[in-house]
Parts: structure tokens; sequence; C-alpha cells
């Protein structure tokens, strides 16, 4: 049997990363006490403008670097006529994964060779525990991102 090209040959999995993404991003409010500080940082900086130094209830808020939130900003500004201001700010959540899943495919066949980094990416959404963390607006979107472009250097 001949071999399909590569576009068809990512269009499956492709096709099931979108369905595993989209749905857990849009049509809720934040869920869990992190996303709700996480908005509250988000609204804040799309509000004042201040991309340097994200305020919480007034206070500085330097546990954890900005980029994340500026990046949920920029998206909540974008679409918020669209969406609801959460699942605006949520889909910077959505980039971060795709960030990710790219980093992660360009590591595998980096390590392993041609053809392992749709495998490595069908392991990564399969993996229990993920499916909510991935689609909450917190940091460790953003973090895992960094990591999967680490490895491969």
């Amino acid at each position: 049997m001949a071999e399909r090209p590569a576009p068809l040959r990512w269009a499956p999995l492709l096709a099931l990363c979108l369905l595993w993404l989209l749905p857990g991003l849009l049509g809720h409010e934040p869920w869990k006490p992190d996303e709700a500080y996480t908005f509250g940082l988000v609204r804040h900086i799309a509000a004042s403008g201040d991309w340097v130094v994200p305020t919480l209830a007034g206070e500085p808020f330097m546990e954890k670097p900005p980029l994340f939130f500026i990046s949920a900003a920029w998206t909540m500004r974008l679409f918020e006529g669209w969406l609801g201001a959460p699942d605006a700010a949520r889909l910077a959540a959505g980039l971060w994964n795709l960030i990710a899943w790219l980093g992660l495919a360009t590591a595998a066949r980096a390590l392993f060779g041609p053809g392992h980094g749709r495998w490595a990416l069908v392991l990564l959404i399969g993996t229990l525990g993920l499916p909510l963390r991935a689609h909450q607006l917190i940091t460790d979107t953003a973090l895992l991102a960094g990591f999967c472009w680490g490895w491969p250097g």
C-alpha cells in the first residue's frame, strides 16, 4: 500500500487534538480558585494596560511570571466581543496547549526519529489528569509548553 502524503497522515491526529481541546475551553465560568484569581489578574491587565506587574486586589502579584497572564489578557481583549470574558481569556490556555503539542512532537521526532512525534502527542493527550488542567485558566499550560520546547533544544 502506498504511503499517504504527510498532511494526510497528520489530519486524523489534528482532528482528534481539536476534539480534545476545544470542548473544555468554552462555556463555563472559572472552575477552581486558581482560575478565579488568574482571571482577576487577567482582567486587571486587560483593563489597566499594566503588563509588567499584575495586580490582584490592589496588591502586586509576583508569585508567577506574567507571560501567561499577558497572553490571556490579549485573547480576552481580542475575543471578548464574541465570547464571554472567561471563555475569551481561556483561549490562551488552548494556544499554550497547541504550542506545547508542537514542541513535544518536535522533541519526540528529534529524539526518536520520524513518525514518533504523532505517538508522543497521542500519549500526552491520553494522560490521566491532563484534560482537567489543560482546559483551565492557569499558568501551568505555559509551563508545559516551555518544558516541551526545552527538550528538543
